[in-house]
């Protein structure tokens, strides 16, 4: 299960360096957003552990 989560991010680091390739002004609110659904995610395996 941790490879699958090492394969997630990245591949969600891959996705925000091709979308800064090609639209650089997008960037911070679309990566603000992944982090804060990142953060949700964690804390919801957390409780559930």
């Amino acid at each position: 299960m941790p490879l699958l989560g090492l394969l997630f991010a990245l591949a969600a680091l891959g996705a925000l360096l091709g979308l800064a390739a090609v639209a650089a002004h997008d960037v911070p609110p679309i990566a603000g957003t992944v982090a804060l659904i990142l953060t949700l995610a964690a804390l919801g395996v957390a409780i559930l552990n």
